[in-house]
């Protein structure tokens, strides 16, 4: 190889090297976790049944979701879909904390109580 031959083609390399540069699409910046979505929902919970707290929570997906329960027994709280739990204790608040990745209809319920609490909607972005 000349030369010129080589000059040329590191030219064409470096020409096409800017040419990428210039035309590729544009990166979405990261969310910084502050900028999502919390939501914080309280349940109290008189002789397993729900006393106070909305039957339905919807929330959009990614929402940082916490479920909190108040109650005067001892119970367990289920959170289906995402297969999540806490033991609730007479005079303590027990949480749930998740981040709403699924989207669809979930049921909050008492294990022990057998009671549905609340339904969780997670609507899609």
């Amino acid at each position: 190889m000349t030369k010129s031959t080589i000059a040329i083609l590191l030219l064409g390399a470096l020409l096409l090297t800017g040419l990428f540069l210039l035309m590729k699409p544009a990166q979405e910046p990261a969310t910084p976790s502050l900028d999502l979505p919390t939501r914080i929902v309280d349940f109290t919970v008189k002789s397993g049944q729900l006393a106070e707290g909305p039957a339905v929570v919807a929330v959009v997906e990614g929402t940082l979701v916490t479920l909190r329960f108040f109650t005067n027994q001892i119970d367990e709280a289920h959170l289906h879909g995402y297969d999540l739990s806490a033991e609730l204790m007479p005079g303590q608040s027990s949480e749930i904390t998740f981040r709403a990745d699924i989207s669809g209809r979930f049921e909050v319920e008492l294990h022990k109580s057998h009671s549905k609490l609340a339904v969780l909607e997670v609507r899609p972005r």
